[in-house]
Formats: structure tokens, C-alpha cells, sequence
């Protein structure tokens, strides 16, 4: 069902199978047995793609409801037969997963002794899918309010922080004091994420607003390159304050006057499982962590002045 769920959403098995990390081979091997199992007809042929019926439709309208109750089901198993043990699989976003989801997991470990912890940082295209699949059981990602939000009914968000995105400029630049606006830096490089993040997807969009297309041949994901990319001179970046752990010399951050920019730090989970014992403790310890982390580096942003 969860199969079905990814190529109803992604619309060919191919997209259903590079979503979830699965040959598509797999892929219609699972859903072969599970029109068999469901005794009709769930996707229909066309051309080189495929569809669902309308039984498959009507199924996938089912199949969230049906995995949250599940999730429910094993969460009052595990809260009754388990208590804090057991394992929990978490994943962030290398930012968030060094400045929240580490002091969070070392608290967890301290006061849930018994409970086996793992961590990956991922971003948010490769993590989402392996926690629908189960593969992950709680899921530190960003969302920005320039880019469109599509509502997937599989999970629920809990947000975490919110914070702005500045421009991080040299400190010699002209520009790094006074009043500025975004269209000032038409003619810069930009050092933005790579091809397909939401970072990039972001950037692109907030140049378009204000009137041009960035220049962007220079990419990372790792705000510890893009920092010191613009530290060495190489271009100008969109940086939120969880950017800034380490100091560097010769940076500013300034806030644009005519486009604001903000990221949505969030804890994902699959609608259902909040109920189990690790989940709803890790989600608090993450929300104290992000409390704390909020105050403590907001004061590490070198605004211009």
C-alpha cells in the first residue's frame, strides 16, 4: 500500500522507486502481489508509464488512513510492552543535525539509557521518503515561506524554529552597511545549494521576485563552505543564523529591505506514531534543544551595523 501511496503521488514507478530508494524491478514485484492479494486490477498501462484505476484510487484514498492507525497500533504495543526502550532512528539536515539533533540525542541517551539511538544527516529529498517507508522514525527538516508547500497527509510536522535568512557579504563591501535590497546583488555570484535542493530552488526564487536571475555556478550544501566562500571573496550567500557555530573574520550579514526570507526548522514524524514512548519524548527534547539554540545563536550572527 505504501508502494501504491508513492507511485499515485509521483504518477510512473519509475518516480515511485527512485523516491524510495527501490530498483523499479521491486517496485512492480510488490505491487504485482498486491493486486493480487486485493483480487482487481490496481494500475492500468499506458504508454510507457502507468495509472491507477479507479479500485487503485479508491484504495490509495484508504492507505494513509489505515498506516496511521497502524502507527497508532504500535505505539500503545510499544508504550505498554517497551516503555523508553527499543530503538529510535533519526535523521537531520547536516545544519540542524549538528546544532539541534546531537545535544537532543545526548540528552535522550543520558536519561533513556536503555534506548538504542541511531543518526544519519540527510537532506530533506533522501529523508522524507525512508521515513515513510519506516526506515526512519523521526526526521529534523526546513522548509522556506518563498517556496510552494505540499501537504502529505503520510506525516505530521512539528515546528521547531523558525528564523530569518540574511545575505552574507564581505565586510569590505560597500554594501555591507546601510540599507539594501536584494536586486543590489543582480551582478554577483551567488553560492547556493545544488542542483535540486531547496536551497537553490529558493534562492532562484527570491532573485526572480526581485527582478533578476542569479548568477550560480557555485555550490554547496554545507553552509560551512558557502561561509567561507564568501569569507574568501567567491560570491554572496543566503545564510539563517543556525549557519553561524564557527567565527569568520571579514563577514556580515545583512537583512534585505525588500524581500524577507524565512526557514521553517521542523521535526517530521509518520501521522500515528507520536503516540510511541521515544518519538513524543524526543520530540520535547528537540523543542527545548531548539529553544535554547535559538537564543544562543542569534547572538553569533554578525549583523552589520
Amino acid at each position: 500500500m505504501r508502494l501504491l501511496r508513492e507511485v499515485a503521488s509521483h504518477g510512473s514507478i519509475a518516480g515511485a522507486a527512485e523516491a524510495l530508494y527501490l530498483t523499479p524491478s521491486a517496485v512492480s514485484q510488490q505491487l504485482a502481489v498486491l493486486q493480487r492479494e486485493a483480487g482487481v486490477e490496481l494500475l492500468e498501462h499506458i504508454g510507457r508509464g502507468v495509472r491507477l484505476t479507479h479500485s487503485g484510487k479508491k484504495l490509495v484514498a484508504h492507505t494513509e488512513r489505515v498506516l496511521a492507525v497502524l502507527e497508532e497500533a504500535e505505539a500503545d504495543l510499544e508504550a505498554v510492552s517497551e516503555g523508553m526502550a527499543g530503538q529510535l532512528r533519526t535523521c537531520a539536515f547536516p545544519t540542524a543535525a549538528r546544532a539541534l539533533l546531537v545535544p537532543a540525542l545526548a540528552r535522550m541517551r543520558t536519561e533513556n539509557p536503555l534506548l538504542a539511538l541511531s543518526m544519519v544527516d540527510l537532506e530533506p529529498e533522501e529523508s522524507l521518503s525512508m521515513l515513510k517507508t519506516g526506515d526512519l522514525d523521526i526526521v529534523v527538516t526546513y522548509g522556506f515561506d518563498r517556496l510552494p508547500e505540499r501537504v502529505d497527509p503520510g506525516v505530521q510536522q512539528h515546528l521547531l524554529l523558525t528564523e530569518p535568512l540574511y545575505i552574507a557579504v564581505r565586510e569590505t563591501d560597500p554594501r555591507a552597511h546601510g540599507v539594501v535590497k536584494v536586486s543590489d546583488f543582480r551582478e554577483d555570484d551567488w553560492v547556493v545549494g545544488r542542483d535540486g535542493s531547496h536551497f537553490l530552488d529558493v534562492m532562484v526564487r527570491v532573485a526572480a521576485e526581485a527582478g533578476f536571475q542569479p548568477h550560480v555556478d557555485l555550490h554547496s550544501n554545507d553552509y560551512q563552505v558557502i561561509l567561507a566562500s564568501v569569507q574568501a571573496g567567491l560570491g554572496v550567500a543566503l545564510v539563517p543564523p543556525l549557519a553561524f557555530f564557527a567565527q569568520y573574520p571579514g563577514v556580515v550579514c545583512v537583512t534585505p529591505s525588500d524581500v524577507q526570507i524565512n526557514r521553517r526548522v521542523l521535526a517530521v514524524i509518520r501521522r500515528g506514531s507520536g503516540g510511541r514512548p521515544a518519538i513524543e519524548a524526543a520530540l520535547g527534547v528537540l523543542r527545548d534543544v531548539a529553544r535554547e539554540a535559538v537564543a544562543r545563536y542569534e547572538t553569533l550572527v554578525p549583523l552589520a551595523k
